[in-house]
């Protein structure tokens, strides 16, 4: 078994210390043992107190968007998540010394940079409040004696304390998670969960130790990860092993080769099939995300309408059609979309006119009463708003007719069609429909009057 452990050194020819930041793909090992806390101590160390790291491919790691020569902070971290996932579904095993939830500010293109943004978590969970709490305590009590993490404890409990708990009151913690050690008030310290064919296990804090002591605890816990395996903490046999004869095993070595080739190329096509479904799935949030997704669902609107995107990672989005650019702005909300995303368009225009740059055009992609039925929204775009984009020029789209207009892209339209989608989008000025946008209804100029 290949261990990666993350920010807790761990010293044992099994396993490969790294931080979040200078580690391989999380994938590429059995099971992963990370402690959370050295993500926002290593963004800290790089972001405000410009310590110097290395990715694993050699590149510098900087807090600026990535590139060929350099690693992008940012790009180190969001990646992780997929290759947890990966890891998960490949049966793997995550250990996480359990901490809360925190927030750590400044990465350059991830706002919402926290210390389990990289962990996914069972169905109507998550690894924040109320399921996890934030909590101290050194009694640590163990729950399920025959849970390969129990010996840990066990042994070293001079060195455990435990930093977070979870709430059982919770029906989903309830429902997912296999308690294996209790706080000293009786709430859950260590539990153990199914996630996407894996498992994920948080055990209390183990403090930090050197020497005998710390190659032990090392020790103790590839046996446990490797019982947690299913390989029963047995040691890997010698070279000659192979060469011991045993009727019909041979035969069977053979089948089980063949067997494993063909999951191994199953897999493949899940992850080709995946990735496809991914990809149109995400269109649908066209209509109902918010924040940051509906932002990158809008963008990822905008190029299967043939749009290019030429703003990069982090920046506000921005797009271009055979040689005219165009500034994009994107709101959804519960409620009515109100002037906002206008002004943050009027801005930016703004200060490319003061910094001695044409202006370029405007879109407003706004996606109101999000929560509701597409069919049961009415007036999902105040009437200043509505004003302001016919004044000012600038197209104006909801996000149902965004999602109408990729609907149509996806359905096989040609090319001289989404050229004058394109070409309307850019031109428009105020509310624009579907029917409009496809050249399917006359062009009336737009009213003049005021903006409010």
């Amino acid at each position: 078994m290949r261990v990666l452990s993350i920010s807790f050194p761990l010293p044992n020819v099994a396993v490969d210390n790294y931080n979040p930041v200078t580690a391989p793909n999380y994938n590429d090992y059995d099971a992963l043992i990370i402690d959370p806390a050295g993500i926002d101590r290593v963004v800290r160390e790089l972001v405000e107190e410009g310590k110097e790291y290395e990715a694993f491919d050699g590149r510098p790691v900087l807090n600026i968007p990535g590139s060929a020569t350099a690693a992008g902070l940012a790009d180190q971290l969001r990646r992780r998540q997929e290759e947890t996932r990966r890891l998960l579904e490949a049966g793997g095993l995550v250990v996480v010394l359990g901490r809360p939830d925190a927030f750590q500010g400044g990465v350059v293109g991830f706002e919402g940079c926290d210390r389990y943004h990289w962990l996914p978590a069972p169905a109507g969970m998550s690894w924040s409040a109320p399921w996890l709490r934030a909590g101290e305590g050194k009694t640590v009590r163990i729950a399920d004696e025959y849970h390969p993490m129990s010996a840990v404890l066990r042994e070293f409990r001079n060195e455990v304390a435990w930093r977070a708990w979870f709430d059982d009151r919770q029906a989903e913690f309830r429902r997912h998670g296999r308690v294996i050690a209790l706080g000293g008030s009786g709430v859950p310290v260590g539990a153990e969960f199914e996630v996407l064919g894996g498992r994920v296990v948080f055990i209390p804090v183990v403090m930090e130790s050197y020497g005998a002591q710390r190659s032990q605890l090392a020790q103790a816990l590839v046996d446990a990860c490797r019982q947690l395996g299913g390989l029963g903490g047995r040691e890997e046999p010698p070279y000659w092993v192979r060469g011991v004869a045993v009727p019909g095993l041979e035969q069977v070595e053979a089948e089980l080769e063949e067997a494993e080739a063909a999951a191994a190329e199953v897999r493949s096509r899940l992850e080709a099939v995946r990735e496809r479904h991914d990809a149109l799935a995400r269109h649908r949030e066209l209509l109902w995300q918010s924040g940051a997704g509906f932002r990158e669902a809008v963008t990822a609107a905008l190029q299967a309408l043939g749009f290019a995107i030429v703003s990069g990672p982090g920046e506000p989005v921005a797009v271009r059609s055979e040689e005219t650019v165009a500034f994009v702005e994107a709101e959804s909300v519960p409620g009515q979309v109100v002037e906002w995303p206008y002004i943050r368009l009027q801005r930016r225009i703004e200060a490319e006119l003061l910094a001695g740059r044409s202006a370029p055009k405007g879109l407003v992609i706004a996606n109101g009463f999000r929560e509701r039925d597409p069919e049961q929204r009415e007036q999902e775009l105040s009437e200043p708003l509505v004003r302001a984009c016919e004044n000012y020029r600038y197209a104006l789209v909801t996000g149902r007719t965004l999602f109408e207009l990729v609907r149509r892209a996806l359905g096989g339209a040609d090319e001289a069609t989404m050229l004058g989608v394109r070409r309307r989008l850019l031109q428009g000025a105020g509310l624009l429909a579907a029917e409009r946008l496809l050249g399917l209804e006359g062009e009336a100029a737009p009213e003049r009057g005021p903006i409010f």
